[in-house]
């Protein structure tokens, strides 16, 4: 399919509303909104992955607008604009995940009053597990969710992950948590490395556009994670795996993996999917982890299975 972009790579388009959103125990959170033009058929709430911010998908929101919806997204607690964690601005830190699932409750319930429904989410990587959480504890807002590469599983490089798992606890046991963990570090010139486009996208200029976001604004930038990040992680995983709990979600739900994921574990990607209800697993031929910053041929035929899942649900009048 052809997709048209509303807003330019580099700016946002001139209907966004940006509002300095407070989470229920006042912490400060970074969120944009931005209506179509005409009736909206409906909102799409975005969600991005651990370290991004609004800025990268700016293609992404102007394709959702094309199509006539409304779209919404935020910089989670910890990263983008909204307030930081932890004792230096590059950790990424968390000490735990229920706090941005209640982040994402609290927000999705003030759109809700007055954003035009139904409500569908699209969410990617750390996003999607948030989400997914946010399905299994809050059933019947949402009529539709897509989750792209979808953090339900953290690999861990050369140590096994169970191994990982009881270090970051032991960790933040003995008071360590705010840590940066093994080849964790400050935002730097690893950023910007070959081998991390290689894992993030096939698109050269897509890619370079997170490095130029961050120069115009080094606020936005956000390094690797600390032992707490990591504990917390573990323990929301565990949460999701819990028995019984996948089986809250009543919305439809489609994951899309990439044919070359690197980054989250496709394994408990198609383990999740066989155990919930109404959900879909496709894979997305050549695509890597930040499947709507990838290359054209990439990134369309992720639009499109979004388009689609968004159309079969007004279609069923599930909105």
């Amino acid at each position: 399919m052809q997709i048209q972009h509303a807003f330019n790579r580099h700016a946002f388009g001139s209907q966004t509303q940006f509002l300095d959103w407070r989470a229920p125990d006042g912490w400060p959170m970074r969120t944009m909104r931005c209506l179509p033009e005409g009736q909206a058929r409906g909102t799409v709430i975005f969600l991005n992955g651990r370290a991004d911010f609004l800025e990268k998908y700016l293609e992404s929101y102007g394709a959702f607008l094309d199509w006539g919806y409304a779209v919404a997204s935020l910089d989670w607690r910890g990263q983008g604009l909204s307030g930081r964690l932890g004792d230096h601005p590059h950790k990424g830190h968390q000490t735990d995940f229920d706090v941005l699932v209640g982040d994402l409750a609290g927000w999705i319930a003030d759109l809700t009053k007055d954003m035009p429904p139904p409500f569908y989410l699209v969410a990617h990587s750390m996003g999607g597990h948030i989400a997914l959480r946010f399905l299994a504890e809050h059933a019947g807002v949402i009529s539709h969710a897509v989750l792209l590469a979808p953090m339900l599983g953290i690999r861990t490089g050369g140590i096994p992950s169970p191994v990982t798992k009881r270090l970051a606890r032991w960790m933040v046991g003995r008071g360590r948590g705010g840590e940066f963990a093994p080849t964790q570090r400050p935002y730097g010139a690893r950023a910007a490395s070959a081998l991390r486009q290689s894992a993030l996208t096939g698109d050269n200029e897509r890619f370079a556009d997170e490095i130029w976001w961050i120069e115009q604004n080094p606020a936005l930038a956000l390094g690797g994670v600390t032992y707490g990040w990591l504990d917390a992680a573990f323990r929301s995983l565990d949460r999701l795996a819990a028995p019984g709990y996948l089986q809250g979600v009543d919305a439809p739900v489609l994951i899309l993996m990439p044919e070359h994921e690197q980054v989250v574990d496709p394994v408990a990607a198609r383990h999740v999917a066989a155990h919930m209800p109404h959900c879909r697993l496709k894979v997305v031929p050549g695509g890597r982890h930040e499947l709507l910053r990838d290359v054209d041929a990439v990134r369309n035929r992720t639009l499109a299975e979004i388009h689609a899942a968004l159309m079969a649900t007004e279609a069923e009048g599930r909105g």
